[in-house]
């Protein structure tokens, strides 16, 4: 099982690996976006966990690639404005607050178990989009220890996470110590993306 992307340079990662997306916010969303796609298009499922972006927004952004496979998709808002529910069909569980961290997981288990009895989780992409939020809201130890088990479940579970972070917003030290986590890391410059890490070829 493995994953393609081929926004990030033509590249196919391994089950389980998780990469960090770095770089301007909109760029890195749109990046994003065209890897959840790609990977709906291939018959996977998708988790998309947004800090700040509103469901109907996501899922414009993805209409805009894609038909999107209601029953193979389900967002986790976290930007403390919804509610649970559906729209067009697609399932939405509801988080207060960015610095909820628990409420984030459990909605992100709650999700992923839905596909799964859809039958429709067995390979599948998750998003936090942005682990930048995550740090306005909570400080860098506790998202750190938030993102170690999280990235470790994604492992253990073998999806492929993607997650976006903004460098500009934060120390050097900050981006340096949350970097650590992630298998890959894809920076963003311009146009262009560099990779480098472990975890794809």
């Amino acid at each position: 099982m493995s994953y393609d992307v081929s926004g990030f340079g033509e590249v196919t990662f391994s089950e389980g690996t998780s990469v960090l997306v770095s770089g301007d916010a909109s760029q890195a969303r749109e990046r994003v976006y065209d890897a959840v796609a790609e990977g709906l298009a291939d018959g996977e499922a998708a988790v998309f966990i947004s800090t700040n972006e509103s469901p109907r927004r996501i899922l414009d952004a993805l209409g805009d690639r894609i038909d999107i496979p209601a029953e193979r998709f389900a967002i986790v808002d976290v930007s403390g404005d919804g509610d649970d529910g559906e729209i067009d069909g697609v399932s939405v569980r509801a988080v207060g607050s960015p610095g909820d961290l628990t409420g984030m997981s459990l909605a992100f288990a709650k999700q992923l178990q839905l596909l799964e009895e859809r039958g429709a989780a067995t390979e599948a992409r998750v998003v936090i989009d942005s682990v930048s939020t995550l740090l306005m809201y909570a400080d860098v130890q506790t998202v750190f220890r938030f993102l170690h088990v999280f990235t470790s479940r994604l492992d253990s579970a073998g999806l492929f996470g993607i997650f976006t972070l903004q460098p500009g917003m934060h120390d050097e030290q900050e981006t340096n110590t949350i970097r650590t986590l992630f298998d890959s890391q894809a920076t963003i410059e311009q146009e262009d993306i560099a990779l480098r890490g472990s975890g794809y070829s």
